[in-house]
């Protein structure tokens, strides 16, 4: 996937004009330059605000400029090599400040002379030639440095040594490396043991020396040493004593590595409309783990998935600004996005899927799966998830509190009263007014001021289309291409621009999709010419406007066990109807597990909230009325009118026709 980042040179498209980014000024504004002279000034989110309109679209021949990517770093200084090579850089240096190369010219007579009376002086027995002081000064005169003085030469290892080394290897594996745990002086032994064996068959002058106790004790000290006490102590007791909770992860700027952990909101949340308890939802919530800023959370009634992952990816990686704009009473700013480098997750099983590892892969996302029952993996979010429950969460009408002896006698199903919408938005102010703001004590500082810090220091990127992060959190999926289109699940989806892949093989062809949870009425079909992706409609638009996947699937199951295998739209909306009134009911059901059943099917979440949807609203709309469903329509060949047959008149016996 392609990326952009606010770089000198990166160049956006406004219908026929081109705007140039020139620089950043001092009071943090971006500066553009059109191709006529005309100079724009515009903060960063007046610019996300145009990329994700698509009203500027980015020339992707301006990526390639690095023109602003400054990487600022110290060198390494004489005392950090070995004293050997620190005593040969200050030898060389002597000789050099004696001859003065600057003011005396190369005469190799000239400087021996020089050469031999430093060497006098220093009581150098070893005195170096002429030509080889010349090459010293040749690295060093630019730079002035005693660093380019230091050698880097080592001595060679010779094969004896190899084979030693390699001789000590078999031996560690055979009687260190076990559960007896032998003392170090049992690899001696058995070393030298067959060094002897070795040089019983060989003449005195091609014998091999066995290496001394001290050498072989430093060759065992500078092995791994959690390897070691894995062999030695065993696996479990090696996870325990070099568990990572003895020390924070070490990350050195945002979006370095970007934790995900999911857990159940500690709050009860209601129907908008019949004011019903529906349960506890799930929060899946993205942190960075250097500014410990919140970069996106994602709010559902779904256990966690991939799905809820992406989900909550995707709105980590996007600017806030549409994101604020939806709760104008919230006041401050959110920094946060840009493309993280490292992702970590847990080890779920439903974690581990195609979805999750193609969409991280076509982003450049690492993924790390940590293990489980080890919560110190990801010890910042989960730190994050208890600062969140003390200081918003149990003091929200409605909260079951963190255990059962905390909640004692307190009413939480009479005193709830906080939708999916009044969550989200306190959420998101808490996020914001509150948890951004105030100091942490990890870091030593506010998250936001960290975020800001930090961010100057580095180049955040973002995709160039944003319409392609959809497409990267759909599911992926394979599936052949016909002159009526492509099936999925029961429906087809076709179109002139899908057709024209066929037409241009002359077959049918196997391609790539991508389908989404939360609707079936469009899928997006891999153009494997274009190089893109398509996005194609449903050719049945009555039925699947609207319609969650889930629900879906259970329309598919009621027609298909009344119908038979193939069905047509009229029953398969005549399904739908029915499946929405059992939705309808659920969510009036007295059992408050049923209607967070029927919550999580509709796709009641905080996305929905977000783009200004009700799915609970949409689910009560009157019920479509329709009608009969008209007799299947007969195969070809099967239709076609009966022959008109005129009887015989009555008393025709003479065998006429």
């Amino acid at each position: 996937m392609q990326r952009f980042s606010f770089k000198r040179g990166l160049v956006f498209v406004e219908g026929q004009t081109r705007w140039e980014l020139r620089r950043r000024l001092v009071t943090g504004k971006l500066q553009f330059e059109s191709e006529g002279g005309e100079l724009l000034k515009l903060t960063d989110a007046e610019v996300h605000a145009r990329w994700q309109s698509h009203a500027w679209l980015i020339d992707e021949t301006s990526l390639g400029s690095m023109k602003d990517a400054v990487y600022l770093a110290a060198p390494r200084d004489l005392s950090t090599f070995r004293e050997v090579q620190q005593q040969e850089a200050r030898r060389r240096l002597d000789y050099l400040l004696a001859i003065d190369p600057g003011a005396i010219p190369y005469r190799p007579a000239t400087w021996r002379a020089r050469i031999a009376e430093v060497a006098a002086a220093k009581g150098d027995s070893k005195r170096p030639s002429p030509s080889t002081v010349y090459n010293w000064w040749t690295r060093y005169r630019h730079t002035k440095s005693i660093n380019s003085l230091v050698p880097h030469s080592t001595a060679g290892v010779g094969p004896r040594r190899r084979e030693l080394r390699q001789m000590f290897e078999d031996v560690i594996g055979s009687v260190y490396l076990t559960a007896q745990k032998l003392p170090k002086l049992a690899v001696h032994e058995e070393l030298v043991r067959r060094v002897q064996a070795i040089n019983n068959g060989l003449p005195p002058e091609e014998r091999i020396r066995a290496p001394g106790r001290s050498t072989i004790y430093r060759w065992i000290d500078d092995l791994q040493a959690d390897l070691v006490d894995v062999a030695r102590l065993g696996a479990e007791v090696a996870r325990v004593k070099y568990r990572p909770s003895l020390s924070t992860v070490k990350v050195g700027s945002v979006l370095e590595r970007v934790e995900i952990d999911h857990t159940p909101l500690d709050v009860i949340v209601i129907d908008p409309l019949t004011k019903l308890p529906l349960g506890r939802p799930w929060l899946s919530l993205a942190l960075d783990a250097y500014s410990k800023m919140v970069t996106g959370f994602y709010i559902s009634f779904n256990a966690p998935s991939a799905h809820g992952v992406l989900q909550c990816l995707r709105s980590a990686i996007l600017p806030k600004d549409a994101w604020l704009a939806r709760f104008p009473g919230i006041k401050g700013e959110w920094p946060a996005h840009g493309i993280p480098e490292l992702l970590a997750v847990d080890n779920g099983m439903d974690l581990h899927s195609d979805a999750l590892e193609k969409s991280c892969l076509e982003m450049g996302v690492q993924i790390l799966f940590c293990g489980s029952k080890t919560p110190q993996h990801k010890g910042s979010i989960e730190r994050f998830f208890r600062t969140m429950n003390m200081g918003l969460i149990h003091r929200l009408p409605g909260t079951v509190f963190s255990c059962v002896d905390q909640r004692g006698d307190y009413p939480a199903e009479e005193k709830a009263v906080l939708d999916m919408e009044a969550l989200t938005h306190l959420l998101t102010k808490w996020i914001v007014e509150i948890y951004n703001m105030s100091l942490n004590r990890g870091i030593g500082a506010r998250p936001i001021e960290r975020w800001r810090e930090s961010a100057d220091k580095r180049i955040i990127e973002l995709p160039v289309y944003p319409q392609q992060l959809e497409v990267i959190s759909g599911i992926p999926a394979g599936r052949t291409l016909f002159h009526y289109g492509i099936e999925l699940e029961g429906l087809q989806y076709n179109s002139e621009l899908l057709q024209t892949i066929r037409r241009r093989v002359g077959e049918n062809k196997k391609v790539d999709l991508k389908f989404y949870e939360d609707t079936v009425a469009h899928i997006h079909v891999y153009d494997p010419f274009n190089k893109e992706y398509i996005q194609v409609f449903a050719k049945n638009r009555e039925y699947a406007d609207g319609l969650p996947r889930d629900i879906h699937r259970l329309v598919r199951e009621q027609a298909r066990r009344r119908h038979g295998e193939h069905c047509v739209s009229a029953q398969l909306l005549e399904a739908r109807a029915e499946i929405e009134a059992l939705v309808q009911e659920a969510l009036k059901d007295k059992k408050m597990g049923y209607r967070k059943t029927g919550a999580a099917t509709l796709q009641h979440d905080s996305e929905a909230i977000l783009h200004g949807t009700n799915p609970l609203a949409k689910a009560r709309r009157p019920l479509r009325k329709v009608a009969d469903s008209p007799p299947p329509e007969l195969e070809s060949g099967l239709d076609d009118k009966l022959p008109q047959f005129v009887p015989f008149a009555e008393g025709a016996n003479d065998g006429s026709r």
